[in-house]
């Protein structure tokens, strides 16, 4: 169940794109959508599922820890800025996302869990949203 909440969670937060913005902020109400479209703003715990998936995948991909990459996050850095200042391809952290939900959301279809339009829907929205990901700026020097 763990693993299916992880993974609804993590294309969740491609497909809608605000998984960053919940990285930098953790305040109640914060009204992050979940993969249905509905507001998750009585659900903490699907909101620290997505910045869990999310952040997983690219600090594995990256080699860094967690709390390296909310810090460099935190400081207003983009994630593209971060990658970029490792001396890494940003390009790697789009494709390790773009790969980690098309494989999830093919085991949900596949699991029964999730119906092959949506799964396809949200496909189609991955470039767009993860684009977003990596250049939107969090932190506390976030423009508004």
């Amino acid at each position: 169940m763990k693993k299916l909440a992880a993974g609804i969670a993590l294309a969740g937060a491609l497909t809608v794109g605000t998984a960053g913005a919940a990285f930098a902020d953790d305040s109640p109400g914060a009204g992050t959508p979940t993969p249905s479209g509905q507001a998750a703003t009585g659900h903490p715990r699907i909101r620290a599922d997505f910045r869990r998936g999310a952040v997983k995948v690219i600090a594995d991909t990256l080699g860094v820890s967690r709390q390296d990459l909310r810090a460099a996050l935190k400081s207003g850095q983009t994630i593209s800025q971060y990658v970029s200042s490792l001396g890494k391809d940003p390009q790697t952290v789009v494709d390790a996302l773009t790969n980690a939900a098309t494989t999830k959301l093919d085991q949900l279809v596949a699991d029964g869990r999730f119906q092959q339009e949506r799964a396809d829907t949200i496909k189609s929205k991955l470039p767009a949203r993860i684009d977003t990901l990596m250049n939107r700026q969090f932190g506390q020097h976030a423009s508004a």
